[in-house]
């Protein structure tokens, strides 16, 4: 008899894909449109999870997605690059029932996502272009060193805290001069343990103050390229923005047009309060957890400078001031000034002091 093989064919279906990935291994779980399929674990390996699903399904239209995380955006990349629609999403907007938020683990979290992605649930996050990510590494890294140096000063100075020294005066206006490292070289102690800690400590900072250094002559090599000098020069005509202000703004925000809307920028960075409304009832709440941790940090501290060197923001505080503490004031400020960001990177037109609106 001849045996007559019949070929699946999934031609016209969606395969809704849920990931939970990790370092190394992915659980996976298959949704036909919204019925669900089988779930798996495999390799952390794109090309395998290709092969599978080309094998197992051929003809279909592939949805994927996954959390947000420690892997980036490589496994997206690599997925669309083989043919196949992936998307990153927020963990945080993944819907979630209580019974689940009290037995996750990571096959749930694989049925979540695609259950969600199935129903048309979930956004995508924004991928960066593959230059604007590599340019961010540089800037992060940048931040992180400056922070490793900071921790490092303040640990020889609890050092010698420790043990009762006090700096001279000259010093103690926080600036680590030449004269303050050979100030510290030259202390002695009785025990030649401590002197050889607090030596290596001193040869710590010297050698993150030289990679902060290097690091700062190729970020200013950044800020000059073609691809960022427009855009950082009109977000240096900004009071407080200064060229290491301007190029992580930059590099975070990516093309501002992807932003159809201030509201949206501004939901972006995190300078919104919080709404709990309903009916008749409108209450705004406390400024939202929900940020962009570094860039919300910059633009309070660019607000801070704003009202010293702009008129017309220094009578918008005072006046906020005079309703509110100085706290919730300068975050309307913060506000206010971002929403001057946004017009001049969308617009292309440098700030003008001196306006009320």
């Amino acid at each position: 008899m001849t045996k007559i093989a019949q070929t699946v064919d999934f031609t016209g279906k969606t395969i809704n894909v849920g990931m939970d990935v990790h370092l190394k291994s992915w659980n996976i779980t298959l949704y036909n449109g919204q019925q669900y399929l089988r779930k798996f674990q495999q390799e952390a390996n794109p090309a395998t999870l290709v092969k599978h699903l080309g094998d197992h399904y051929p003809g279909a239209h592939f949805k994927l997605a996954y959390e947000a995380g420690f892997c980036g955006f490589w496994i997206q990349r690599a997925l669309s690059d083989a043919g196949m629609e992936c998307i990153v999403v927020n963990a945080a907007d993944v819907p979630q029932t209580d019974k689940g938020s009290r037995t996750k683990n990571d096959v749930t979290d694989s049925y979540r996502i695609g259950e969600a992605l199935g129903g048309g649930m979930l956004r995508a996050i924004y991928v960066p272009d593959r230059q604007t990510e590599s340019d961010r590494t540089l800037i992060r890294y940048r931040h992180r060193l400056h922070g490793d140096l900071v921790r490092s000063k303040t640990r020889i100075k609890s050092f010698l805290n420790h043990f009762g020294i006090k700096l001279p005066l000259q010093f103690e206006n926080g600036k680590w001069t030449i004269a303050l490292i050979n100030w510290l070289r030259e202390l002695q102690f009785g025990h030649s343990a401590m002197s050889l800690t607090l030596g290596r400590m001193i040869d710590q900072v010297e050698h993150l103050q030289k990679q902060l250094l290097e690091l700062s002559r190729d970020i200013r090599v950044l800020i000059r390229s073609e691809h960022y000098s427009i855009n950082a020069k009109l977000l240096m005509s900004v009071p407080g923005i200064g060229a290491l202000t301007a190029i992580s703004m930059l590099t975070e925000i990516g093309d501002i047009k992807r932003f159809s809307s201030f509201y949206k920028f501004n939901s972006f960075i995190g300078l919104c309060p919080t709404e709990f409304s309903s009916g008749d009832r409108e209450r705004k709440g406390f400024i939202t957890p929900r940020h962009h941790n570094q860039l919300r940090r910059l633009v309070v501290e660019m607000a801070w400078t704003a009202i010293r060197l702009d008129p017309a923001i220094n009578l918008a505080y005072s006046e906020y001031k005079a309703k509110m503490t100085g706290k919730r004031a300068i975050i309307r400020i913060a506000r206010k000034m971002l929403h001057r960001i946004y017009y001049v990177l969308l617009k292309q037109q440098p700030y003008v002091t001196g306006i009320i609106k």
